[in-house]
């Protein structure tokens, strides 16, 4: 990623992902990266949320029976290390 936009908020394993795909894939891999992308992001935060509701002890969310995936699993880590301070 070259040019004016700034990357510097962004963590260098994710820019360098990114450029990974961009120099084999071109735009249509782009396009795949961000449509896969938009669709993780919404299960991890929906993983997120459910988690936080069972650690806040809301009966209203029963846990899934289906069995747990890299979403889920990287959903739980990150909030197990969230501070709650």
């Amino acid at each position: 990623m070259q040019g004016p936009e700034s990357t510097g908020d962004v963590d260098p394993v994710v820019v360098n992902a990114v450029q990974v795909v961009r120099d084999r894939f071109g735009a249509i891999g782009l396009r795949s990266l961000i449509s896969l992308a938009t669709r993780e992001l919404a299960r991890v935060e929906q993983a997120e949320t459910d988690l936080a509701a069972i650690d806040n002890g809301d009966p209203a969310v029963q846990p899934v029976n289906d069995s747990p995936d890299a979403a889920d699993t990287q959903a739980w880590l990150a909030y197990t290390e969230y501070d709650r301070d």
